[in-house]
């Protein structure tokens, strides 16, 4: 069983653990519920250990959900970093950004 925390922070939410096919469509629901909100809906991954194709795909499903609104991953590092790197999404959808980021991470 793996571990997998999403906490709404206001404008987005903080992931810790590990977002895979266990718990994608959750967050891709939660995701898709908070578009469009006023200004970036911002994903903290500082805490995310691990994502896979599915946790991916959730992350695209809901920016094709919400075209108008946007979409920014911050925080991608290590193994995240290299699966987002992998997949191309970066990019990808004019409503999704990726930022890369080592500060703050435990």
């Amino acid at each position: 069983m793996t571990t997998f925390e999403m906490r709404p922070d206001g404008h987005g939410f903080i992931l810790s653990g590990e977002l895979d096919m266990a718990n994608a469509a959750e967050f891709q629901a939660a995701l898709t519920a908070l578009l469009p909100i006023p200004g970036p809906a911002t994903i903290d991954m500082r805490k995310l250990r691990f994502i896979d194709s599915s946790g991916i795909s959730a992350i695209m499903s809901a920016a094709r959900a919400g075209p108008d609104a946007c979409i920014v991953l911050h925080g991608v590092h290590d193994q995240v970093d290299r699966v987002i790197e992998m997949t191309g999404i970066d990019g990808m959808l004019p409503n999704l950004h990726v930022i890369p980021c080592v500060a703050g991470m435990r």
